[in-house]
């Protein structure tokens, strides 16, 4: 961790909190409102005789005023005579006491209510133009990955490698546009005007990609991820030889090659890395731009007797013969006249004979056999067999594997029951539907068809904790717990056949067809250079940048009233931290830039009418000046209790999740 980085995010951070509070105080200054104590910073608290003593690094007094610089910089706090967040806290006010807050008229208090969200804004305008005079940079519009199986990649409109110039007719500038239009806009599509390469010209294109609901957030999202960084993980790095010395690899540093391919986005990196047998060769990079250091490292990742592309995993599939769900565009499957609801049934050997396809593992299996050339295809519609021939394509991140351009489903497209009714009987049961030829699952006996009942690794039975049974999910853990084994592992299927249940058993083949290399890799995000304007254009990009975030905060907290946005999708103070040492990295101008983002963030969350925050405090002298007398303080005291839980609530619910985060899910930032 790089300490100056730590310190640009805290004086940072406690400058745009210790402003909002400054705001206030020139305001009440400016009305006459008496302030005994002024802070930037809060002190630091010693224990002594008496209790607890709080220290600052200086106090001054001037003009009534204690002005104070504490040891903590998060922030700062203004006191005001008269002004308390907590009704009934305060003794009465004198009537001719022109230094208190509650004798001021209604203007003069809403000059120091919004002072501190003002000062924000203000703020906010000024590190924008900063920061475009430093240099800013952005997350690369440009398209890095395309999700497997989503609907864009069935439209094959949008490709790896097209720079997005502009999401909805709006411009864009960094990738999270194309995002927050997914979110925003509302719709199942986004229109985008893209730039790309082809026959060496570059040309524009208008293309339309459908959304898709997103597994880890659930909500609708373009399913394109950005150009990305492919970096190694802590658990990874700690694999590498000692005595690499300084070329041993560390957190962090970017994966470039693989045994010279090169690494464009994370689905690359996977599967170079699992194709590869022995020892592999990789080109690193640590650093950004001219300090970047890079050099080449030999390395021999753990291998594992199933791969995220197997056809079988323990020489089982465990899905039935497919479904076509839906055709690529311009795909293999599209131009040989696949139809979404076909079902594949056979392979045509050389000799015309029928190779059978019982279960996903086996299609698979026959798709790469037929390595790129012509192969007959029988499948099933609308109750009678059919014969085309398709040529595959390779599967681009998959060196060795082909595939057909279309999307599976192991359910009949006419069936009666939800999809999730059909995954829940799926998952409660079971089936070997094909078994591969000479693995040792076959030797040992396993059979096409057989119900596996249980599965045992090294002798212990494994089942659903939470249920207590054997299923699709305890057939999952046994993988993992056998994967995860030193050495091969003794892998037990008990199978129920007509004469009573069996036990198979055999040893795990780490040098397996269906084994792999894995190694713990992780995407982090791709910035561009940095965009650096003159000062008029940094004074017009502060204001649009200014009015830009704040149009993507005040839609974020719509959405989440919709239901677009769910109260877990919001970041807290660990993953904010997080985000901004990261930032930081990329230089003072970016970190500036998204300080300026909190200052706004900073700015609308308070204007929320909620009577512990500026917005609801105006509110409540707002309806006090239109009724003439205050407002019942006995109830103000039920609501401000009620708004405080619900904040201080709210608070420890972000924060709870952003250690979840961070720690668990461990996401990228």
């Amino acid at each position: 961790m790089n300490i100056l980085y730590v310190l640009q995010v805290l004086i940072g951070f406690g400058f745009v909190i210790a402003i909002h509070e400054a705001g206030h105080f020139f305001a009440a200054k400016r009305v006459g409102i008496t302030c005994p104590a002024f802070s930037i910073g809060f002190p630091f608290p010693v224990p002594g005789k008496g209790g607890w003593k709080a220290y600052n690094i200086f106090r001054y007094k001037w003009r009534g005023t204690e002005y104070r610089l504490g040891w903590i910089p998060f922030g700062g706090y203004v006191t005001m005579q008269g002004q308390s967040d907590s009704p009934g806290q305060l003794e009465k006010a004198k009537e001719d006491d022109k230094g208190d807050y509650r004798n001021k008229s209604y203007w003069q208090k809403t000059q120091v209510l919004l002072g501190g969200v003002t000062m924000n804004a203000i703020t906010a305008v000024i590190f924008f133009i900063i920061a475009f005079q430093v240099g800013v940079t952005f997350i690369e519009p440009t398209v890095g990955m395309v999700d497997q199986s989503s609907q864009a990649w069935v439209d094959n409109e949008i490709q790896v490698g097209d720079r997005i110039l502009k999401v909805n007719g709006r411009d864009v500038v960094d990738f999270e546009d194309v995002v927050y239009a997914g979110i925003f806009d509302g719709g199942d599509s986004i229109d985008l005007v893209v730039e790309r390469e082809e026959d060496g010209k570059t040309i524009q294109k208008n293309v339309t990609v459908k959304l898709d609901e997103d597994p880890t957030f659930g909500i609708k999202l373009p399913a394109i991820k950005a150009k990305h960084r492919v970096i190694l993980t802590e658990e990874e790095a700690e694999r590498f030889p000692e005595d690499l010395g300084e070329d041993r690899p560390r957190e962090g540093d970017e994966i470039l090659k693989v045994n010279g391919r090169v690494v464009r986005n994370a689905q690359d990196a996977q599967g170079f890395i699992e194709a590869s047998r022995g020892v592999i060769k990789l080109d690193m990079q640590r650093g950004f731009d001219s300090d970047a250091r890079r050099w080449e490292v030999s390395y021999t990742p753990r291998r594992k007797f199933y791969a995220e592309g197997s056809a079988y995993t323990a020489g089982a599939t465990v899905l039935p013969a497919p479904w076509v769900d839906r055709v690529r565009k311009d795909g293999p499957a599209a131009k040989a006249g696949l139809q979404a609801g076909d079902r594949f049934a056979a392979v045509l050997g050389a000799n015309g004979g029928e190779i059978k396809v019982n279960g996903f593992g086996d299609l698979t299996r026959l798709v790469d056999a037929a390595g790129g050339s012509p192969m007959a295809l029988v499948v099933e519609r609308e109750g009678k067999r059919k014969t085309v021939t398709i040529t595959p394509e390779p599967r681009e991140s998959r060196p060795g594997r082909y595939q057909l351009g279309v999307t599976v489903s192991p359910f009949p497209p006419d069936n009666d029951k939800s999809e999730e009714e059909q995954a829940a009987e799926l998952n409660r049961t079971v089936v070997a539907y094909g078994v591969r030829p000479g693995s040792e699952a076959e030797k040992a006996g396993l059979q096409p068809g057989d119900k596996i009942v249980g599965v045992k690794v090294n002798g212990d039975s494994v089942v659903n904790e939470k249920t207590g049974e054997f299923d699709r999910l305890a057939y999952a853990l046994a993988l993992q717990k056998a994967a995860q084994a030193d050495g091969p592992a003794e892998f037990t299927y008990e199978v129920e056949r007509a004469d009573g249940v069996q036990a198979i058993s055999f040893k795990t083949d780490d040098e397996g067809p269906d084994s792999g290399a894995v190694m713990s890799i992780a995407a982090a995000e791709q910035r561009s250079a940095p965009v650096t304007y003159g000062l008029g254009e940094s004074v017009v990009q502060g204001f649009y940048h200014s009015k830009k975030v704040g149009y993507k905060i005040i839609m974020t907290l719509a959405a989440l009233f919709t239901g677009r946005v769910k109260v877990w999708h919001l970041g807290g103070p660990v993953v904010i931290a997080k985000r901004s040492y990261s930032l930081a990295q990329w230089g003072v101008g970016t970190l500036l830039f998204f300080l300026a983002f909190i200052s706004i963030n900073l700015a609308i969350v308070n204007m929320l009418p909620l009577p512990v925050l500026d917005g609801g405090q105006w509110l409540v002298v707002t309806i006090e000046a239109i009724r003439g007398k205050p407002l019942p303080e006995k109830a103000m005291s039920w609501v401000q209790l009620a708004s405080f839980i619900f904040v201080v609530g709210l608070m420890l619910f972000v924060l709870g999740n952003d250690l979840w985060t961070v720690f668990i899910r461990k996401w990228q930032i």
